[in-house]
């Protein structure tokens, strides 16, 4: 208590302008009019933008989790899709149409390099890798994505007008190993950009391995 004295109490109420106006009816203290409706008026802005600020953050949220369940509806329409296929040119037929429709791509490649299991088994020769690119599909272990891609990889992809600016390399487990690619390419940079999270991707690659995998006598 040694420390209270008149200019500590002062430079206490510069510091907490809002204290006399929180505790008036204790302090017995009248305050102007103007003076209560400049707090209460500076209050009510400051919890409008708290209510503001949190609308935003909903909003965010919301759209972050509508996004997520459009994904896992064109991916659960896309697995249906890929359990009534028997031959691995109607599971292309299937996936691309997929890719288009739902998922908004215009540039993509299914790339096998894993020699099927099953006599029956035909690859469509569009979709067979060859010799250059064949060990470099095959020690790819996780997605790939950015701006980089190797030239013979690159070279997989459809010729078109379109102008890539990211990729997407996904690898595909025929079996227990890497046994085809998935790639895709857009014109928006940050499509594909590396850093993404890859939780999506990475269950379609899944969902066709497991496809591939069935219809190439793997399991």
């Amino acid at each position: 208590m040694n420390n209270l004295n008149p200019q500590n109490v002062l430079d206490f109420l510069k510091e907490h302008p809002d204290f006399l106006v929180e505790h008036a009816a204790e302090l017995g203290v009248r305050l102007r009019d103007d003076k209560v409706r400049s707090f209460a008026q500076a209050k009510l802005a400051e919890s409008q933008l708290k209510i503001e600020k949190m609308a935003g953050q909903l909003t965010l949220m919301m759209a972050d989790a509508e996004a997520n369940q459009n994904t896992m509806l064109r991916q659960f329409a896309l697995d249906i899709e890929l359990l009534k296929v028997n031959t691995v040119g109607q599971l292309a037929d299937a996936l691309y149409k997929s890719l288009q429709k739902d998922f908004g791509l215009q540039l993509f490649k299914l790339v096998i390099a894993a020699e099927p299991k099953k006599a029956k088994a035909r690859i469509p020769e569009d979709m067979v890798s060859g010799k250059k690119v064949r060990e470099e599909i095959l020690a790819m272990t996780k997605p790939i994505l950015g701006t980089k891609i190797s030239k013979e990889i690159k070279k997989l992809l459809p010729s078109s007008d379109i102008v890539a600016e990211s990729y997407l390399q996904l690898p595909i487990l025929v079996g227990k190993q890497t046994g085809a690619v998935l790639l895709a390419a857009d014109s928006d940079v940050n499509r594909f950009a590396a850093g993404l999270e890859t939780d999506s991707v990475q269950y379609m690659a899944d969902a066709i391995g497991a496809a591939l995998s069935r219809i190439m006598g793997y399991r």
